[in-house]
This record gives structure tokens, C-alpha cells and sequence, in this order.
């Protein structure tokens, strides 16, 4: 066989050529890929620095809650202690009066472990300020507003703040009760399950009237001072652990979703919000099917012995979203807490204001919850013992 030499010459140049003119293609492809996955990797980390740059920073002994459009809420910074009252000249460290000072939230001997602020000269104001510390009793004995300035509302004003708003409080609620670390066993153990899981509830604060006795308490029925975040139960132990598990141990702490900590958002004392309820406008409730009468507490829905409401109120303060887990199934056996209010089979007319006071007290069981809400006292009700609150800005 003859083979033609030119031919081959010829194809062997083509097929080199070819070659070369993959290579030089697939080298600008490879730059233009790369220079785009550069650019894409640059324009993130841009974004990053920006959104880093202007995501909120929040003061020390505040934390940052992610805001909810449902609750037409940005981004806030929220206390993460209950109010407490320091000294300006040491301001990280909240009081705690003794028995006997006029500032101790005590009655006949009975020792609160709250700051009475309505005590001779006990204002938290002049030389004292409200903080959020570990240490320190709530703020008590002090009305949501009233005609002088040493209201809750004040407070937080005169600080640059606000008192927090319902709605503030119900993007709390809200994002806490969607983190599996918050449902745990009554005690404050075996947590991380799906939110409603059978056998779990979320966690619902000091709520029992037991503790472990602190520097200036009885070690019964009394709030509790705050503790590290890795001792979510601190002190509401009685045998000395301070653990969860621990004997009549309680977790005190919820996680949001950005990973911050908030302590005694349910149990311990309870928390004015910035928000009032004319009582016509409460909810109704019934108890075996027939309308409740009175001044009462109530289960957001059936499956437990009490009352149930049998609807969400009126008024632009009132409504599903404004109090209830997004759970329409959830009650006091999920732990999310309890209703105070007032019902009637009749039209009601009475146009009396009532504040809202959340969360419970170191005394209400299963009362007490993130979603839990007192809708009985006035707002300038000054000589309340278990209530303070929390500042937002």
C-alpha cells in the first residue's frame, strides 16, 4: 500500500492546529470562570462587610433580637436580664437590698428578693439607674405609667429606651418557641426536639416557689438573681447543684435563633409591655361548654381541665397573633403558658384600661410560659411585689 506523505502532513498540521485551538479556548474559558467566581467571591464578601457593618450592636447587658415582619419589627436590641437598679458610680452591679432595708421587696417578713421601688428613697433614679445585670433583684413595685416619673415607662425613656411594645415581645416569643434547644424536659434536661414534641414543653422559667437559698433569700418563694449562660437552672435547685436535672431544677434561659441568650422571659417576675386592653375587649372564655363569668385564667385551647378561651378578643390590642403560639393546638401542656382575663355571657361595656403584664412569676406552675399573659392590673398599679420589666431600643 502507497501512502500519500503529503496527505498526512497536511491532516497532522490540522489536527496540531486543532489542538492548539482547544487549548487556547478552553484556557480563556478557564480564566473567564475564574474571573467570574473571583468577582462572585469578592461581591459576597463584600455584602458580608456591609451587612456585618450595618447590623445592629447592642450595649452591654442587651442582646440582639432578629426582628419578625409579621410584628412589622426590625432588628432591636432587647435586655437580657430583668430590669435591675444599680448605682451610677458602679453600674455592673445590680442591688439587693437586705431584709429590712426599705428598698427590699418584702412584706411581714416575708422576703421577695425584689427592689421595692417604691421604697423611701428607693427610686431608681439621681444617683441610681436601671441596668441590665446578672446581679441585682427585678425592679418591683413599680407601675407601667402613671402621672410621675417613676414608672417603667419613664425609666426606659430617660435612658435613650423604650418600654418594650407587645409586638416586641411576641417576636420573642415567636422565635423562641421555634428552637428545638428551648423544648426540654420539665427540669431543664433532654432538649433539642422538634417544637410540640410529645413529653417536652417550652421551658417555662422559675416558676414553683423553690430555689436554692442565694446571699439575702429565704430560699423559698421568692425571684431569683441570674447566673452564668451555661447554668441555665441556676439556683432553682434544692439540693445544691445548681444543674438542670437537679433536684426541682427549672430551665430559666431561652436561645433565639441568631444564638443569643435571654434570661427569665417566662417565670420569675412578671413584665409590663407598653400596651393596654379596654375590658369589653378581653377575651371570652367557657368551661364545659358554657361562658365563663369573672375575672379568671384560661387555656389558649382545649386538653387541659380549665377554661378555654373561645376567641381572641377585639380592639386593635387584641387578636390571635397578639398572644398565642403559632401553634393553635398548644396550651399549658406544651408549656407555653396561660391567659388571665375577663369573661361574660353579657355585651361588655366597660371601657376600663388594663395593662399587659407577660411571662409569670417564680409562684404560677404551669401558669407560666413565653406566651403567658395577665390582663387584670392597671397600668399605674404601683404596689405590685412579682412585677418589673424590660427595656428595647
Amino acid at each position: 500500500m502507497v501512502i500519500n506523505s503529503k496527505k498526512t502532513t497536511i491532516s497532522l498540521s490540522f489536527f496540531i492546529l486543532a489542538i492548539f485551538i482547544i487549548f487556547i479556548l478552553a484556557n480563556i474559558t478557564f480564566k473567564k470562570t475564574n474571573s467570574e467566581n473571583t468577582l462572585l467571591s469578592e461581591n459576597k464578601s463584600v455584602q458580608e462587610l456591609k451587612s456585618k457593618q450595618t447590623q445592629k450592636i447592642c450595649a452591654e447587658g442587651f442582646i440582639l433580637v432578629p426582628g419578625d415582619a409579621l410584628y412589622g419589627t426590625s432588628d432591636f436590641c432587647f435586655m437580657k436580664y430583668e430590669a435591675k437598679c444599680a448605682n451610677t458610680s458602679l453600674p455592673s452591679v445590680g442591688l439587693e437590698p437586705s431584709h429590712g432595708n426599705a428598698c427590699s421587696g418584702e412584706k411581714a417578713g416575708h422576703y421577695f428578693n425584689t427592689y421595692n421601688n417604691s421604697g423611701k428613697n428607693c427610686s431608681c433614679t439621681g444617683n441610681k439607674e436601671i441596668v441590665s445585670t446578672k446581679s441585682g433583684f427585678p425592679i418591683a413595685y413599680i407601675p407601667q405609667f402613671d402621672n410621675t416619673l417613676n414608672n417603667a415607662k419613664n425609666y426606659c425613656i430617660n435612658m435613650g429606651w423604650h418600654l418594650i411594645t407587645n409586638n416586641e415581645w411576641m417576636t420573642i416569643a415567636r422565635n423562641v418557641e421555634k428552637i428545638p434547644d428551648n423544648w426540654c424536659d420539665k427540669n431543664g434536661t433532654n432538649c433539642g426536639f422538634p417544637p410540640g414534641s410529645i413529653g417536652k414543653i417550652l421551658a417555662n422559667g422559675h416558676n414553683d416557689s423553690k430555689s436554692e437559698k442565694s446571699s439575702n433569700g429565704t430560699g423559698t418563694d421568692s425571684a431569683l438573681v441570674a447566673g452564668n449562660d451555661i447554668e441555665p437552672c441556676f439556683e432553682t435547685t434544692t439540693d445544691g447543684s445548681n444543674t438542670c436535672g437537679g433536684k426541682s431544677s427549672q430551665k430559666r434561659t431561652f436561645t433565639l435563633s441568631n444564638g443569643e441568650t435571654i434570661w427569665d422571659f417566662a417565670g420569675n417576675v412578671w413584665e409590663w409591655t407598653d400596651n393596654t386592653v379596654m375590658r369589653k375587649d378581653e377575651p371570652k372564655s367557657a368551661t364545659k361548654g358554657v361562658i365563663d363569668v369573672g375575672w379568671l385564667k384560661s387555656d389558649f385551647a382545649s386538653g387541659s381541665p380549665l377554661s378555654v378561651i373561645t376567641g381572641n378578643g377585639e380592639g386593635s390590642s387584641m387578636g390571635y397573633d397578639a398572644f398565642r403560639p403559632s401553634n393553635p393546638k398548644w396550651n399549658t401542656n406544651n408549656g407555653v403558658g396561660r391567659i388571665y382575663h375577663y369573661s361574660t355571657p353579657a355585651t361588655d361595656t366597660d371601657t376600663t384600661l388594663y395593662a399587659f403584664i407577660r411571662g409569670g412569676n417564680w409562684k404560677h406552675g404551669d401558669d407560666d410560659g413565653a406566651f403567658t399573659i395577665h390582663l387584670s392590673p392597671p397600668p399605674d398599679r404601683t404596689l405590685i411585689n412579682d412585677v418589673g420589666f424590660r427595656c428595647v431600643y
